[in-house]
C-alpha cells in the first residue's frame, strides 16, 4: 500500500432509483422496502437462497470499507448501529491471494452470506477484489504478474455480484500496485465490454492519489471513480488549515484529472492506532522502512482530531461528492468514539440529492 503524507479523497459515486410510493422511509431518508428472496436452481445446496439488494433509493452513498473477513464479521453483528449511523451501503473486500494462480484467500462462501445477510439487514453492498496487502505473494510493482491474469477472477466475481444483486462492483482495490499506469488503463477498457455483458449494476474504478495527483486512466464508460489515498496527519492538532487546504487541493485534483465523472471518497479517515495489523505502514514501527523522512507519529491522531478531521471532510466535500466509504479495518474505526457523532450527523442528512442519470 502505497503512502503519502497528504490528504487523499476518493470518491464514489450515488445510485438513485425511482421512488416507490408503497415504501416506507428509514430514520436517515432512504425509501426502503424488504428485500427479495430469490431461488436459482443452478445454484449449490448451500447457496439456495439469495437475498437481493433491499429496494432503497439513496439519497447519498452513506458507506464503510471491510477489507477483509475480520471487518464484515465484526459488522454483521452491528447492524442496527450501523443504520443509527445512517449507514445505507458497506464496501466488502475480497482478499485475493497469487500462488501462481490468483485465487480468493478467505472464503467464498462466507463473503457470498455476508451479502445475503446484509441484504437481509437492510444495507445494500459493494464488491471489491482487494491484493492490497503482505499476503498477496508478490511485492508491488513486480512484473511477475500481469494484470491479465487477474480477468478470470474479476469476471467470476462480476457475475457473482450480479446474481447477488450488488449495487457496486470494482475489479480492483489499488490497481497501482500490479502496474504501470498505461497498463491498468487499457486493462480498464479491455476488461469493461466483458463487465458490461455480465454485470448490469454500477462500475467503480479504484484510483490511488499520491504526492503527484491522481494517475491519468481512461475510465471512460465507468459510472464512478472511487478515489482512494489516506488521510489527515497529526497536523491537524496545531495547524488545522494546511489540513483543510489538503482536502480541496486534492478534491480539485481529482476534477481535473477526472473532470467528466462523478465520484466517491473510498476508504479515507484518521487512524487513531489502539490496535492494528501489524503491516500498517503508518504504524510507528514501520514508518522507517515505509516514510523514513517523517517522525514515527506523523500519522496518529487522537480521538477528538479524528472527529474534527470528518467535520473538516464533510463541510468541503459534501455537495461536491457522491458519497463516502469510511474505513473500518484496526486502527481506523470510528464507532464508539467522538467521531461516530459526526458521522451520524452528516449521513442524516437528507438536503443533498444527486442526479446520476
Amino acid at each position: 500500500m502505497k503512502i503519502i503524507p497528504t490528504v487523499v479523497i476518493l470518491f464514489v459515486c450515488i445510485i438513485f432509483i425511482g421512488c416507490n410510493q408503497n415504501a416506507e422511509k428509514n430514520e436517515i431518508g432512504d425509501e426502503i422496502e424488504a428485500p427479495e428472496t430469490v431461488k436459482s436452481p443452478e445454484l449449490t445446496e448451500a447457496e439456495q437462497e439469495i437475498i437481493k439488494s433491499p429496494d432503497i433509493s439513496l439519497n447519498k452513498y452513506k458507506g464503510i470499507w471491510m477489507p477483509f473477513l475480520r471487518e464484515v464479521r465484526i459488522y454483521l453483528n452491528d447492524t442496527e448501529n450501523l443504520k443509527s449511523d445512517g449507514i445505507n451501503i458497506v464496501a466488502i473486500g475480497v482478499k485475493i491471494c497469487y500462488d501462481g494462480n490468483i485465487t480468493e484467500c478467505e472464503s467464498e462462501e462466507e463473503i457470498k452470506s455476508s451479502i445475503n445477510e446484509f441484504h437481509r439487514n437492510g444495507i445494500k453492498t459493494f464488491l471489491v477484489l482487494n491484493p492490497a496487502h503482505p499476503d498477496f505473494g508478490i511485492a508491488p510493482g513486480s512484473e511477475e504478474i500481469l494484470l491479465d491474469d487477474l480477468t478470470p477472477i474479476v469476471l467470476k466475481w462480476a457475475e457473482i455480484s450480479e446474481r447477488y444483486g450488488v449495487e457496486v462492483f470494482s475489479p480492483v482495490n489499488e490497481p497501482q500496485l500490479l502496474s504501470r499506469s498505461e497498463e491498468v488503463s487499457n486493462w480498464a477498457q479491455e476488461i469493461l465490454p466483458d463487465l458490461r455483458g455480465i454485470y448490469r449494476g454500477k462500475l467503480a474504478f479504484i484510483v490511488q492519489g499520491d504526492a503527484d495527483g491522481y494517475p491519468l486512466y481512461n475510465l471512460s464508460g465507468y459510472d464512478l471513480i472511487a478515489a482512494g489515498g489516506i488521510t489527515c496527519t497529526k497536523d491537524i492538532e496545531d495547524n488545522p488549515e494546511w489540513v483543510e487546504r489538503l482536502v480541496s487541493e486534492n478534491l480539485n485534483s481529482l476534477k481535473a484529472s477526472y473532470p467528466l465523472q462523478k465520484y466517491i471518497l473510498f476508504g479515507v479517515g484518521a487512524f487513531t492506532g489502539e490496535d492494528y495489523y501489524y503491516w500498517e505502514p503508518i504504524a510507528a514501527e514501520n514508518m522507517a522502512e515505509s516514510n523514513p523522512e517523517l517522525p514515527e507519529d506523523f500519522f496518529y491522531v487522537s480521538d477528538e482530531s479524528q472527529a474534527e478531521f470528518y467535520e473538516m471532510l464533510f463541510n468541503i466535500t459534501w455537495n461536491e461528492t457522491e458519497g463516502y466509504f469510511i474505513p473500518v479495518y484496526r486502527g481506523w474505526e470510528y464507532r464508539d468514539k467522538p467521531s461516530e457523532k459526526v458521522i451520524r450527523n452528516w449521513f442524516s442528512k437528507n438536503s443533498y440529492v444527486a442526479d446520476i442519470s
